[in-house]
């Protein structure tokens, strides 16, 4: 990584200056679109690969893909959960449809859905039948993925 000199020069400064400036990084971290990215891993469905982006934390998760304008045909968000469970999303400030896809601990599509984004309020909240610990959220193109395929690449998340 490298760093700004003005940077450091301001965080050798007073007490002041290094206040003010971890404010400000902070604030621009909570500006729509603006949300440090996770790592970005490649997951192999049936002979496609897809490159997706993990969400990990609480704050990745929340923010998901909102505001984003587009996503290429093979690129994606992934919310990891700890543990299988009862996960849902919803498509409030959401610019894009959404394919999705609900997956079980044992790598599994169990549930598959196409998403519009809203513009009402309350936003509707979507889940899957049963337990998940993964969601796959894809751009809004043809996938050859279905209920029943396994997703390669999951494995140690």
């Amino acid at each position: 990584m490298t760093v700004n000199n003005s940077l450091l020069h301001m965080f050798s400064g007073n007490i002041a200056n290094r206040s003010f400036v971890v404010a400000v990084l902070l604030w621009s971290c909570l500006l729509p679109g603006n949300t440090v990215a996770g790592e970005i891993v490649e997951l192999g469905v049936g002979q496609s690969a897809y490159q997706v982006e993990l969400a990990v934390t609480p704050a990745q998760r929340r923010q998901g893909l909102m505001y984003r304008q587009q996503l290429d045909s093979r690129q994606g968000l992934l919310l990891v959960y700890s543990r299988p469970g009862d996960h849902r999303i919803w498509m409030k400030n959401m610019r894009i449809a959404l394919r999705v896809f609900w997956i079980d601990d044992e790598f599994t599509v169990i549930s598959a859905q196409r998403l519009e984004p809203c513009s009402s309020s309350p936003c509707p909240v979507y889940s899957a039948p049963r337990a998940a610990r993964f969601i796959l959220e894809l751009g809004d193109y043809n996938h050859d993925l279905a209920i029943g395929d396994k997703i390669k690449g999951l494995a140690g998340l």
